[in-house]
């Protein structure tokens, strides 16, 4: 049997999955008005957050994500294999601010930048406590 450009049909090709985890920092709620942004091999996928599986033809492919928020930031990417009737599960984070990457890794990853966002809250709620303190005495 030939298909019709005179070509013989190979064997079907072996798939596996590609289980992607993606999340964001709840000090950073209005990213989940947005989603984040994917490209496996150069190819847009349209995810939300959350977790998302792909199936794959077992190989070597280039994963690629971003975050939509004004445009793209927290740009990650990871050269990813699949292998045939298994799942390989990647996990991405975006920054906590722009201009930085975002990340991503086969385990669960950590907000960048988390902390200092959260020391300069922390200042900025004590400074306002010393304004209303001593405005009041």
């Amino acid at each position: 049997m030939t298909t019709p450009h005179g070509h013989r049909p190979g064997p079907p090709q072996a798939m596996g999955r590609l289980l992607l985890h993606t999340a964001y920092n709840p000090m950073a709620f209005l990213l989940a008005l947005t989603g984040p942004r994917v490209t496996i091999n150069g190819q847009p996928a349209n995810v939300r957050w959350g977790e998302v599986a792909f199936n794959l033809p077992a190989g070597n492919h280039h994963l690629r994500v971003t975050t939509r928020y004004l445009g793209d930031f927290g740009p990650a990417e990871l050269p990813v294999a699949i292998y045939p009737g298994q799942v390989t599960t990647v996990y991405y984070r975006p920054p906590a601010t722009k201009g930085m990457k975002g990340a991503i890794g086969f385990t669960p990853q950590p907000t960048r930048m988390a902390s200092v966002i959260a020391i300069n809250v922390v200042i900025v709620l004590a400074a306002i406590a010393v304004i209303v303190f001593t405005r009041l005495n």
